[in-house]
Formats: C-alpha cells, structure tokens, sequence
C-alpha cells in the first residue's frame, strides 16, 4: 500500500512570482512546480499588481524580487498589502543577509528566500508560511 501524496493537496497552492530576473524566477519556478505548487511569473511589478488588483485570490504567497526597476520590492509590498492584508510575501533577493533583514524591518515582508533558491530553504519557509504539510526537508551533507 502506497502513502498518500501530498502533491495534490500542494495543487491548491498558488504562487505569484514577481522578479525581473527571468533565469532566477524561471529556475524557482521550474522546482516549485516539480514539488507540486502552481507558480506564475510576472516581471514587471506594476503589471504585478495589476493582475493582483483584478484578482486577490490569484495566489496564496508571493515571492517578490526587491531590487527592480519602476517599482522596488518595498513598494510593491505595500501594494499587495492594501489590496489583500494577510497575503503571505518572501523577500526573493541574492542580497546580503544583513541587507533583507533590514529590509524585512522596514516593509512588512514575511521572511526572505536567498537568490539562487535553495530548495530546502524554499521548501520549509513556504510551508510554514501556508501551513501546507509538504514532505520532508530533505538536507544534503555539509
């Protein structure tokens, strides 16, 4: 007998990337696909918000680039906080930490993904902030 998977329970989440690094987002995407959630990419954060005004419930977390042009990460934040308060939004940079920590201070981010994405990383912070029980966080050796 087989364990059940939780990959269709994972289907029910949707995640709104908004980052003007097509080879960042593209790869997070490609892995938060393989791992069950439904990912959209929008780069330009504007039209972001655009998409988000017309359809709060378009995602469940948001995964937000800080450094863009015409619209930085805060800003865009602020945005998406207006127009749904409790949407769950990970700072995705490639940052130093000090720098998102003091970003997170500053916006109302809900916790910082590192550029490139690590999955593990990834993994655990997005089920904790959706309270989806994916499987386990695998870690390689050090």
């Amino acid at each position: 007998m087989s364990e059940p998977s939780n990959e269709a329970a994972q289907n029910d989440i949707r995640i709104l990337i908004i980052d003007d690094d097509s080879v960042n987002s593209t790869l997070a995407k490609d892995v938060l696909q393989r791992h069950g959630y439904t990912v959209e990419i929008v780069s330009n954060p504007m039209r972001a918000l655009e998409k988000f005004a017309r359809n709060t419930d378009c995602a469940d977390l948001v995964l937000l680039d800080y450094f863009m042009p015409t619209l930085d990460g805060g800003q865009t934040v602020q945005h998406l906080r207006k127009l749904k308060p409790d949407i769950k939004v990970v700072l995705f940079s490639g940052a130093e930490e000090m720098n998102l920590r003091r970003i997170m201070m500053q916006y109302p981010i809900d916790a910082f993904i590192h550029k490139p994405l690590r999955i593990d990383e990834a993994l655990a912070i997005i089920r904790k902030l959706v309270g989806n029980p994916a499987a386990p966080v695998v870690t390689a050796p050090v």
